[in-house]
């Protein structure tokens, strides 16, 4: 396959038997799957030994460190391809999964290993790619989808902080959600694909982003600044719990660990504007660093701007 899945996991490991295998049509036996521990207790890093003694396709990629990560996400995609480079392991795709998140399809890992191959520009011009994101559980013996998908988030397109956006991609004209692929300004962050090669070559892990918050946004935006873009294939599907299922489960929380105080202070320094619709000075406080600096200059994320969520869905085309 031209992937790797990969899940960065602080605590909670009853989610692999008790959620994701027992709940997701996709096999995940049929899958190499990755973990990177953000220094779990003790007692959690012994379930996480147990799932790699039990299952063959499992690997924990960083037993040797015993602290927590600054900015998770950077590091553990920086240690999965350490990783696989080491154990010469040549697929370019890493596909990371929040632990309360799964494909939404049967053929899902088929259908994505073919997506892959029959746009085999990803590997040159894309950092990330998403999914059409569902957040509605069917019990019965089949999942069926209810509601609009959420294929990512954005900031910068004019339009897309106000109601029925309100800071995502969602609730968009049904040409989004049947177009082969569209050009984001960043793919839902609970399932991305990243490009190992441009992760490698183009994006700086020097963070201090406190937890994982942001840290998918920040890695598309360091894309984008690079002229590289972040896409979706909103007919490749996947499922993000928000309760329905892991309410059943007794797990143990750390209601720090993904909303860092200091998360939105850092973006703002690095990008000179502070994330999310609750900014309602975030075009204004953008513009003011076009115009007053070549920061932006001839970047995906100017070309964002200029554009209306209402303009329908683009392609690479479009940009260049």
């Amino acid at each position: 396959m031209n992937y790797v899945v990969l899940f960065c996991v602080k605590n909670q490991y009853e989610m692999f038997e008790e959620f994701l295998f027992k709940y997701s049509l996709s096999d995940f036996s049929k899958v190499e799957i990755l973990i990177f521990d953000d220094n779990s207790l003790p007692d959690q890093k012994l379930l996480l030994n147990k799932l790699c003694a039990k299952y063959n396709n499992i690997s924990w990629i960083n037993p040797d460190v015993n602290s927590n990560a600054q900015a998770p996400i950077f590091s553990a995609f920086k240690s999965a391809d350490e990783y696989l480079i080491s154990n010469n392991n040549k697929s370019n795709w890493i596909l990371f999964f929040e632990n309360d998140c799964f494909p939404f399809q049967e053929n899902f890992w088929e259908e994505l290993d073919l997506t892959i191959n029959k746009n085999s520009w990803v590997n040159e011009k894309v950092g990330l790619f998403g999914f059409s994101n569902y957040q509605h559980f069917n019990n019965g013996k089949k999942i069926h989808a209810r509601g609009n998908p959420v294929p990512g988030r954005g900031c910068l397109v004019d339009g897309i902080l106000k109601s029925p956006h309100s800071g995502w991609y969602q609730n968009l004209p049904k040409e989004f959600y049947t177009t082969d692929y569209f050009v984001l300004e960043v793919p839902n962050w609970q399932s991305v694909c990243v490009n190992r090669s441009l992760f490698r070559d183009k994006i700086s892990c020097d963070v201090e982003y406190e937890g994982r918050l942001l840290n998918t946004d920040d890695i598309a935006h360091q894309f984008m600044l690079n002229n590289i873009f972040n896409i979706c294939f909103p007919k490749l599907s996947v499922y993000h719990d928000s309760g329905t299922l892991k309410g059943k489960i007794k797990l143990i929380s750390d209601s720090n660990y993904s909303r860092s105080a200091n998360v939105h202070e850092v973006f703002q320094d690095r990008w000179g504007w502070k994330w999310g619709k609750r900014n309602l000075h975030l075009r204004k406080q953008f513009k003011y660093v076009i115009d007053n600096s070549n920061f932006y200059d001839n970047t995906i994320q100017l070309k964002l701007f200029n554009m209306h969520i209402n303009d329908g869905p683009k392609k690479i085309e479009d940009f260049e």
